[in-house]
């Protein structure tokens, strides 16, 4: 079968020509959905804030869930809260809080980001009830290369003020096994009471 008019030859060129567009545009699609790289980096559930160095600090964990090393990586964390205005009503102001290490040039197995609560942090003298009257939210991002297939990742996890658990630590995760360190990841999300 072929088409024998000018009507046909027109309807026959107008479908091949949407068939083939149909085809190229699906066949992207499927491309960009299936081969965007992931991130694979798991938040813990909690923050924490305790003494680390007899200094109070902030802290959150983060694990690397690929079987390869991120390179590159940079992390951050911000920090949002209601201020009151001079002029009456709030204002939603965001701070970056200084960490201890914001880019490594390897991202490990696992890592605690650490923020040091002194005289210029946004949280001097903040507590739980201070931190729910300004509804308090933190925003934590990582960034870095996946060597496998040289592409940028990025990943975030929001935090409100009902996730920060003041006194409380992380539990040791990390442990040798015939010389070897391992890292137990079942224990990531897992915090302990700092003694008074």
């Amino acid at each position: 079968m072929y088409p024998q008019t000018l009507y046909g030859h027109i309807v026959s060129t107008a479908e091949i020509m949407t068939g083939v567009f149909l085809l190229a545009v699906m066949t992207g699609l499927i491309f960009v959905r299936f081969s965007r790289p992931l991130a694979r980096v798991v938040f813990s559930k909690s923050m924490v804030i305790a003494p680390l160095n007899r200094k109070p600090t902030l802290m959150v964990r983060i694990g690397n869930e690929n079987h390869h090393s991120m390179v590159e990586a940079k992390f951050r964390i911000m920090y949002s809260r209601d201020e009151q205005l001079a002029e009456g009503g709030d204002f939603r102001y965001f701070y970056d809080l200084k960490l201890h290490f914001d880019r490594l040039t390897v991202f490990p197995a696992a890592l605690t980001l650490r923020h040091e609560i002194d005289e210029k942090s946004p949280l001097h003298g903040a507590t739980i009830e201070s931190l729910e009257t300004e509804r308090a939210l933190f925003f934590v991002s990582v960034v870095g290369i996946d060597p496998v297939i040289a592409a940028e990742v990025q990943t975030q996890k929001d935090y409100s003020w009902r996730d920060v658990r003041f006194g409380h630590r992380f539990v040791e995760i990390y442990s040798q096994d015939g010389g070897r360190l391992t890292v137990d990841y079942g224990h990531l999300h897992d915090t302990e009471q700092v003694a008074p």
